[in-house]
């Protein structure tokens, strides 16, 4: 099976994947069907590798749907990080907010004092 897939080249089935990737997200931002536009693919790839050997197809799927994943996988990491950023950015508004209601409450005592 090693020969077979040294015949598929990853560095190509990488950049189809983040093509790939890319264009599902280009589709989910313009608010577009991303499904649709998987299914698209899918049948891109089964046209291609439709003159394949069986072995070289079966690597090659093998290979793709591993792409597919690691660059699922990038977007999941992503969108992570930025959730955590935001919750950040709430905490942080929230503390301020609280500082920034402290400094009125304040100031309505002193206010009411004089």
């Amino acid at each position: 099976m090693q020969d077979e897939i040294k015949k598929v080249d990853r560095c190509a089935v990488r950049a189809l994947a983040e093509k790939h990737s890319q264009e599902l997200q280009q589709v989910s931002n313009a608010g577009g069907n991303q499904y649709q536009a998987a299914l698209d693919q899918q049948d891109n790839i089964a046209e291609f590798t439709s003159s394949m050997t069986e072995e070289d197809a079966t690597a090659f799927i093998i290979m793709y749907a591993e792409e597919i994943d690691a660059c699922t996988q990038t977007t999941i990491d992503k969108t992570n990080r930025i959730l955590v950023e935001t919750e950040s950015n709430n905490h942080m508004a929230e503390v301020i907010g609280g500082v920034v209601g402290f400094i009125i409450l304040l100031f309505i005592i002193f206010s009411i004092l004089e």
